[in-house]
């Protein structure tokens, strides 16, 4: 059966240019943190906050609040939307993670930090945080323009598979209709 295709919703466009805005902080949170300082004009000393992973914390919390509300919309149970949200938390961590990968844009960069890349250890921290943190970014960037354009609440649903544990009972009883 075909399901007649719904309107965009009219703030679904300025809705989107507002998570471009998160997920663009959340790309490069020490930048922000700084900049937001700078434009404050706030000395260390009088600073209330001096850490730029308060950024990270702050962003993964909305989003995995964010997640857990459309989760709740789509008809999941608490339980379950909880459960996504958890997990759309700790993408979100390694998403907005502050490191400072634009430094691998540069291949003298790494000649300046002194680094020895002889260990596979050392090869992984500084080229693989750098795509996990690309690839969960995008990931999420692109479950929530998803839920926005095509799949309203439903993007969150199936981001991951449901955690409800089937009834035996309701197995049989079917089998037998």
């Amino acid at each position: 059966m075909n399901q007649p295709k719904t309107a965009i919703d009219p703030w679904a466009v300025p809705t989107l240019i507002m998570w471009l805005l998160f997920f663009g902080i959340g790309l490069i949170p020490e930048a922000t943190f700084w900049a937001a300082r700078e434009l404050g004009a706030v000395v260390t000393q009088n600073a209330i906050i001096n850490s730029p992973s308060l950024v990270t914390i702050f962003l993964a919390m909305y989003l995995a609040f964010f997640a857990y509300h459309r989760c709740l919309d789509a008809g999941l149970s608490s339980e379950n939307a909880m459960a996504r949200a958890i997990q759309v938390g700790i993408l979100g961590l390694i998403a907005f993670l502050p490191y400072p990968f634009y430094l691998l844009l540069f291949p003298g960069n790494l000649n300046l930090l002194g680094i020895g890349l002889h260990r596979l250890d050392e090869l992984a921290a500084v080229f693989g945080l750098p795509v996990a943190k690309l690839l969960a970014w995008s990931y999420l960037l692109i479950v929530v323009v998803r839920s926005y354009l095509t799949s309203g609440t439903e993007a969150f649903v199936n981001m991951y598979p449901r955690f409800e544990q089937e009834d035996p009972e309701k197995d049989t009883d079917s089998t037998r209709e």
